[in-house]
């Protein structure tokens, strides 16, 4: 049998309305985040005292408090960070939700004690990225939302054995990309996703076809009639997605959580309730049960928002009480000089309250009476469990005495419980290696054989897909492990192949690709989805050997200069850079697999063009037009390498482009600089 309690709800708190909602609707625990280094910048979000007066009303009600510190720092941030994570500390938050690996790193170094979360943005998804994650000291992950069922399984069970806890969405909005993966918001209008300032380009109308207009914007996930499943495979917690929605839509999203967990389904009226307050023409369950394509996609419609107007009065009844969560024990008893004392435990703390001199009465006291009264604990977070009446003379108890002891102790315990016990702050002192970086080294990346064929020369290395076939493996090739691994048997048996063809090194764009390819024993050069925007991120790639680190494309040549690496540093210098990466690919709102030579692009309001590539079983939304950076080598003369990055190019494209490095050609047509002059905001 299922023990339906032990999964923990855990939901979204934007602001303290939200908060209080949540805590009334059942939630085990509660994600929110500080006024700064949150991802969802545009929240309300939570102040210093906000902060204190959140986790004390968390902890009274039996609830945790988990702090979203889930974005990427960059490299001037890391002193102010720092001070939020000893804030945090000292006010005894039960976790952190944390992006950024540097981060990570600084905080088990200084704060050993304080429990980290990975966030959903580091793009967890498969079982070979835990060893890492279990030596950098993470308790906790939280999965990709791409992960169906069975891939969710053989993870939870993997994670077990390392003790960490797994963490997977039950509900709420889904990104088009894997999160962490995304710069179409930052590449459009330099506002980052993983820097908490999203501004959901995706939710625009972006078409594949003429028949579809928002090929990019998938419906709300909801997975209520599936947590039956997620508690056998002993999933730790079942996250509502929603910091920026309204707190109504907090307070039934939680109740409905609640439901499941508690009673193993939700009730239909509750559920209706659910859909009416938000959702995009309904739910989706694809990604868990694996049903990828066009009931994927949805809007929010007027007719979604006349429906939620009607509702929101119904929703407040919802969390007008308090939810009684907190199990207390009380007894009743004789003190001394014909005093009586009430005595209430829940478990961790006593706390007793003392009546002045009672009467004695020629009547027997009425137990249940008594303890009928003691039981009604109205609007509090308490609920009664055992209660002893253990009087040795009949007292004249009236009902305003026994109320009035009631009252003082539920106050003293909501005291106690209240509290928080400051842990000492300390001052955090960062220093990292550095050695001398200048311009030496040129890499290429190939998407097929064709453009493979057209490199005329030979660079420092030729990164290659693990899936191409080359009739020659030259001793400079390098294999890219793909940046999401559906079939983790098939890559090992990839870099086993590899290996023996001479294939000594590996281009990997998450943990779970280092992890493989340090199995197999080659050298790895960190790709720029790697995410790495500071030195302390640096430092973790150098301490697992690696010795090549691709920078974020999100990062300006500025805020890359003042990144301190003992590795080799570098960056991308050409190519259509991808902004997505899709799990479902968005071309199949218009038309199925069968239909589709593995290429098309989708074209925004602007008419604008973006190519979509498919491969490994996934897909890649790439930009519009190419990052060309020939003409300003000047201005990156300060790294180690580039690396010039083919993707939907032609052969005499590649051969063109590569040449006007060499200083013998000109660029493309129309090219961008990126973000390396702009930066995100």
């Amino acid at each position: 049998s299922i023990n339906m309690s032990k999964i923990e709800v855990l939901s979204p708190a934007g602001s303290m309305d939200s908060l209080i909602a949540a805590v009334r609707c059942g939630a085990d625990a509660l994600y929110l985040g500080a006024k700064q280094f949150s991802a969802r910048a545009k929240a309300n979000n939570f102040s210093s005292e906000e902060l204190i007066e959140a986790v004390s009303y968390c902890h009274k009600s039996n609830v945790k408090v988990y702090v979203t510190v889930n974005i990427l720092i960059r490299e001037e941030e890391l002193p102010e960070v720092m001070q939020l994570i000893d804030f945090l500390n000292s006010i005894e938050v039960d976790a952190l939700i944390v992006q950024d690996i540097g981060l990570i790193s600084l905080i088990k170094q200084h704060y050993p004690q304080l429990e980290i979360h990975g966030s959903t943005q580091m793009s967890i998804h498969d079982k070979n990225a835990l060893p890492i994650l279990k030596q950098m000291g993470v308790k906790r992950i939280v999965t990709a939302r791409e992960m169906n069922k069975y891939q969710l399984a053989e993870f939870t069970k993997a994670a077990r054995e390392l003790a960490i806890e797994v963490e997977h969405f039950v509900h709420g909005a889904l990104c088009m990309s894997v999160s962490g993966q995304c710069q179409l918001s930052a590449m459009i209008g330099r506002r980052s996703g993983n820097r908490g300032m999203c501004a959901q380009p995706c939710r625009l109308p972006f078409s594949g076809s003429k028949t579809t207009d928002y090929d990019l914007s998938l419906k709300d996930q909801c997975l209520y009639a599936n947590v039956k499943d997620m508690i056998e495979m002993q999933i730790s917690s079942l996250k509502i997605e929603g910091r920026l929605k309204r707190s109504e839509y907090v307070a039934i999203a939680t109740k409905c959580a609640r439901e499941a967990v508690d009673n193993g389904k939700v009730d239909e009226e509750l559920f209706k309730l659910l859909k009416d307050v938000f959702s995009r023409s309904g739910f989706t369950d694809g990604y868990f049960n694996n049903h990828l394509g066009k009931e994927m996609f949805g809007i929010r419609s007027l007719q979604d928002k006349e429906a939620s107007k009607e509702v929101l009065n119904k929703v407040h009844q919802l969390y007008r009480w308090q939810y009684n969560n907190v199990d207390i024990d009380m007894t009743l008893a004789d003190y001394q000089q014909d005093k009586v004392q009430l005595i209430v435990n829940d478990g961790k703390n006593t706390v007793i309250a003392y009546s002045e001199s009672v009467e004695l009465s020629n009547n027997k006291v009425n137990v249940d009476i008594i303890k009928s009264q003691l039981a009604k604990l109205g609007n509090t977070v308490y609920k009664l469990r055992e209660c002893h009446v253990e009087l040795t003379k009949n007292y004249y108890l009236p009902a305003s005495l026994v109320n009035q002891l009631r009252r003082e102790v539920i106050a003293k315990l909501d005291s106690i419980r209240s509290q928080i016990h400051y842990r000492e702050k300390k001052q955090v002192k960062l220093f990292f290696e550095n050695k001398n970086h200048s311009l030496n080294k040129l890499y290429i990346r190939v998407a097929n054989l064709q453009q493979l064929e057209a490199i005329k020369i030979k660079p420092q290395g030729i990164i290659i897909p693990i899936e191409l076939d080359c009739q020659n493996y030259m001793d400079n090739y390098i294999v890219e492990i793909p940046r999401y691994i559906k079939k983790s048997d098939y890559i090992e048996k990839r870099l086993a192949v590899l290996k023996e063809k001479g294939v000594k090194k590996a281009y990997c764009n998450n943990l779970s690709a280092i992890y493989l390819a340090q199995k197999y024993g080659m050298e790895i050069m960190a790709g720029n989805f790697m995410n790495i925007t500071n030195s302390a991120s640096c430092k973790v790639l150098s301490d697992l050997n690696i010795n090549s680190i691709t920078l974020s494309t999100e990062l300006s040549f500025l805020e890359m200069e003042r990144i301190k690496s003992k590795s080799d540093i570098g960056i991308i210098s050409y190519g259509y850079l991808p902004l997505m990466l899709l799990v479902n690919c968005p071309l199949k709102n218009s038309r199925d697999c069968s239909k589709c030579d593995r290429k098309g692009y989708l074209v925004d309001r602007k008419n604008i063009k973006f190519p979509v590539r498919c491969h490994c079983d996934v897909s890649e939304l790439l930009n519009s037009t190419p990052v060309y950076l020939a003409d300003k080598k000047e201005d990156y003369s300060k790294f180690d390498y580039q690396i010039i990055y083919f993707t939907i190019e032609s052969a005499s494209e590649v051969e063109r482009i590569i040449n006007c490095y060499l200083g013998k050609d000109c660029g493309p047509q129309q090219y961008t600089r990126g973000l390396y002059y702009r930066g995100v905001i």
